[in-house]
């Protein structure tokens, strides 16, 4: 072993166990709390008690975090591809590159809370799309779009130059190679880098709150209803005490489902680790 990289491989070995030790804690510590509470009945039942959620489950919240989800990643990663593929395909000039590139940055850094700001003046009050869980979805779908597209641009931006010369010297319009083409043969690592902005878009609390979600509501049954989220029945349990154990055991759900996002995301990682195609 090379003695300059000893301290290196050292560090990186303890990060990684530290990293792997902390998860599991969190996992183990929310887990233990929770473990009285986390059961059949309250993962399918309907919030109970007065106040509400002092009882019951929270199958509404789960329920209504997978649709809000589902909606903000069906919509940030259509217009995340289009974006990616003009900058890295289609744009010429450097100028509007460096002006496009400067919204997307500026864009993921935005708080969530003044993303949920906007969300309510424009989608909500502007459009007349209501508190309803469309306006949630669009308003997390801004909220990871930025995630989304930087990563693609850097997927496309990896391509061979080559591939595309080969595309071009057989008379196949650009277009044709990029859907039929790079679109399949990024396909698992475009969805991996989707199920990441999931995960990242389920945990999300304030975006919703102000556009959408409310402390009881049903399952949605079409866009323009109110909905139940995970994270934001969690910050209503503890912000107003309502119930501890049943906090507990809504977060253990939410973690859990988070985790389940991120290991479908890592799936074409190891897929590649051990050479399948």
């Amino acid at each position: 072993m090379n003695v300059t990289n000893f301290p290196l491989r050292c560090w990186t070995i303890i990060s990684t166990v530290l990293s792997i030790g902390l998860l599991f804690f969190l996992l183990g510590f929310v887990f233990l709390k929770a473990q009285g509470v986390i059961t059949l009945n309250f993962i399918l039942a309907k919030p109970a008690g007065f106040p509400v959620g002092s009882a019951g489950g929270i199958w509404p919240a789960i329920a209504g975090s997978l649709l809000v989800t589902l909606i903000a990643s069906l919509f940030a990663s259509i217009l995340a591809f289009f974006s990616a593929v003009y900058m890295v395909f289609y744009c010429r000039d450097a100028r509007i590159h460096l002006i496009l590139n400067l919204i997307i940055q500026c864009i993921a850094g935005i708080p969530s809370i003044v993303l949920g700001l906007f969300g309510y003046a424009f989608l909500v009050i502007k459009l007349k799309l209501g508190l309803s869980i469309l306006a949630s979805g669009l308003t997390l779908a801004i909220m990871i779009f930025p995630f989304i597209q930087i990563r693609l641009q850097k997927l496309f931006q990896e391509t061979s130059k080559q591939l595309l010369e080969a595309s071009a010297s057989l008379g196949i319009n650009q277009a044709y190679t990029i859907f039929n083409l790079l679109l399949p043969m990024y396909r698992k690592q475009f969805l991996s880098i989707v199920t990441l902005a999931s995960g990242f878009a389920m945990g999300a609390a304030a975006p919703v709150m102000l556009t959408g979600c409310m402390m009881n509501a049903p399952v949605p049954k079409s866009l323009a209803s109110p909905f139940m989220s995970l994270p934001y029945h969690l910050y209503v349990l503890i912000g107003q005490g309502i119930s501890l154990e049943n906090a507990y055991g809504t977060a253990f759900v939410l973690m859990t489902l988070i985790l389940f996002l991120n290991l479908l995301a890592a799936i074409p990682t190891i897929l590649r680790m051990r050479g399948k195609p």
